[in-house]
């Protein structure tokens, strides 16, 4: 009589296989199973389009990290510790958590850290700006701003008497928003496709 056995091999890749020799010893043959699964690297994203305000909250989600595994989630490109979160069972996790007020503008990333499993994992870069009031540009209709009638920033004659009225840079932020906004449509579709 042949008695049944069975093995099972899991790899990095995810795939899984199975061999079966039938219990009741009644069949020539063997029967082998395979189970292939995906899954995906570990990887972190910012929910959301940006640019991002500072001092408003910000989402994180991550995924296919080790389960139950203890994050510290930093705030880069000055490293800044926000929060800390608990994958669940799936090593899934989502995070609700404030961008510091006074996180300078530009272009940063989230890394999420389980020092005690050597996991390290870093977003996609995203776009930052400073809080309305917070040194962002001034509301020519806001009467706060100290100007009679609100007046918003004023033109200051540069050496050899041209104004500088910062049209420019507001034409260069749109531009780095829309590049960023472009990298994590095409970086959601390439994760989703995969």
């Amino acid at each position: 009589m042949l008695l049944g056995a069975a093995l099972a091999v899991t790899g990095a890749t995810g795939a899984a296989a199975s061999t079966a020799l039938p219990p009741d010893g009644t069949s020539d043959g063997v029967r082998v199973t395979v189970e292939i699964r995906d899954r995906l690297s570990p990887h972190v994203v910012v929910v959301g389009e940006g640019p991002f305000v500072a001092g408003e909250q910000l989402v994180v989600r991550g995924g296919d990290l080790p389960s139950n595994a203890v994050l510290e989630v930093w705030l880069h490109s000055d490293p800044r510790l926000l929060d800390g979160v608990t994958t669940d069972a799936d090593g899934d996790f989502e995070l609700t958590t404030t961008l510091p007020a006074d996180t300078a503008p530009g272009e940063h990333r989230i890394r999420a850290v389980a020092p005690a499993l050597g996991v390290e994992v870093a977003s996609e870069p995203f776009e930052v700006v400073a809080a309305p009031g917070a040194g962002g540009p001034a509301d020519p209709d806001d009467p706060a701003d100290g100007t009679p009638g609100g007046g918003g920033a004023s033109a200051s004659p540069r050496p050899g008497g041209l104004a500088t009225t910062g049209a420019g840079l507001a034409g260069a932020a749109v531009v780095a928003a829309l590049a960023v906004a472009t990298g994590v449509a095409l970086r959601r579709r390439a994760v989703r496709s995969a």
